[in-house]
């Protein structure tokens, strides 16, 4: 038998080669943050500017380039800070902050990126203290604190207990409650969450162009207005709230009403899910099929559908909108397990047909041509094992006009 090399030149090279990789590893730039357009292929850029009539300019090997934020599918990556105490606002945004006290009228919290807020409690769904350790948990929370009805304040403790009643105060770590049975102080630290007095929210009516942008504390805010310059990031938030911040904080934008409709806006003219054997699944939108946020290949997606096999969903096309696009999943939820086909069908007919996708597998993106048609299915079939963990992604589906 041959025995393997050794001696000093056999150590003399593995140390040349180890010293090669590791000089390339140290010296390889990190990749730009990814830019997808709408029309044309998707590439690697920085935000130079973001101006007040919405025209972002890219920086890429050393050129500018310029376009509307409505030309903008997606730039960057969602950070998702997952165990932050944060304030859910009354749009769906979430502020990565410490709450540093609150009335009745105005709540005001630290935050790392953008120094101390002062918000009005009416903009303010609530406020997550201690987020559950379980990812899907802590969606379902921020979902129920946004979509909460009621006639009063609420106070989730740890335990699982719950309060209703008029928070008066919440201030050094103790939270002032008033209550059917009289006035109640509770430790901050047992407080799961808080729901403000759904009733007394201010509904804003979104006018023109809306920007979800990210920042890089985990941050998400639903933006009416955004400027970026070298020096600084300004946010406006519904209610004509202002945020300034560093330009390196932002890490993600994401349009909403631009030059596409995302199904998940939409209402499905029909819905049909065939369960393998009695358990029934419905749809969700802009979450997988277990009411958590959309996940795959480790990023979080804001907007999608998650449906579970077999199922069927028809869209009605009130106007001739050119192509479907979309990027086709497992999510992340199965750990790498589940097996679905995708399907795509225009006034009927075949149009797209997936090979098995699998749980663990990067999304597939795929573009279908709609030529004007009036009626789009969307189906996702058993593929491999029955039905088992099919919790199935339609990424960003959207319309393109």
């Amino acid at each position: 038998m041959r025995r393997p090399p050794s001696g000093p030149r056999c150590g003399f090279v593995v140390g040349v080669l180890l010293f090669g990789i590791a000089r390339s590893a140290g010296t390889a730039e990190p990749l730009l943050p990814e830019a997808v357009p709408v029309e044309g292929e998707p590439f690697r850029a920085t935000i130079a500017t973001v101006d007040a009539q919405w025209r972002v300019t890219f920086r890429r090997e050393g050129r500018d380039s310029t376009m509307p934020i409505t030309d903008l599918l997606f730039w960057g990556a969602w950070v998702e800070a997952e165990r932050a105490p944060h304030v859910v606002l009354a749009d769906g945004g979430h502020l990565i902050a410490d709450v540093v006290s609150a009335d009745k009228e105005t709540l005001v919290a630290d935050s790392p990126t953008l120094g101390e807020i002062r918000l009005p409690v009416a903009l303010a769904a609530g406020v997550v203290f201690r987020p559950p350790a379980e990812r899907l948990r802590r969606d379902r929370l921020s979902d129920r604190l946004v979509r909460a009805s009621g006639d009063s304040d609420r106070v989730m403790l740890v335990n699982g207990d719950e309060l209703g009643g008029t928070i008066d105060t919440i201030a050094k770590g103790r939270l002032k409650l008033h209550t059917d049975v009289g006035p109640a102080e509770i430790e901050t630290p047992r407080v799961r969450a808080v729901v403000f007095h759904p009733a007394l929210r201010r509904r804003v009516e979104r006018q023109g162009p809306c920007v979800v942008v990210g920042l890089s504390d985990g941050s998400r805010l639903r933006a009416t207005g955004l400027e970026v310059d070298q020096r600084s990031l300004r946010v406006t938030i519904a209610g004509g709230l202002a945020w300034t911040a560093s330009p390196e904080a932002l890490s993600a934008m994401q349009p909403l009403g631009g030059r596409v409709t995302y199904l998940s806006d939409l209402q499905p003219a029909e819905y049909r899910h065939v369960p393998y054997l009695d358990l029934k699944w419905p749809y969700c939108a802009d979450r997988n099929v277990q009411g958590g946020m959309l996940r795959s290949g480790g990023r979080l997606y804001l907007k999608g559908l998650g449906v579970h096999s077999a199922a069927r969903l028809t869209y009605l096309l009130a106007e001739p909108y050119r192509r479907f696009e979309a990027a086709l999943a497992v999510d992340d939820e199965t750990l790498g397990k589940g097996s679905v086909g995708f399907r795509v069908f225009v006034d009927g007919r075949p149009r797209y047909a997936s090979p098995p996708i699998r749980g663990g597998q990067a999304p597939v993106p795929i573009s279908v041509e709609l030529d004007g048609g009036k009626r789009l299915d969307l189906v996702v079939d058993f593929a491999e094992r029955a039905d088992e963990l099919d919790h199935a992604d339609w990424l960003n589906a959207r319309l393109v006009r």
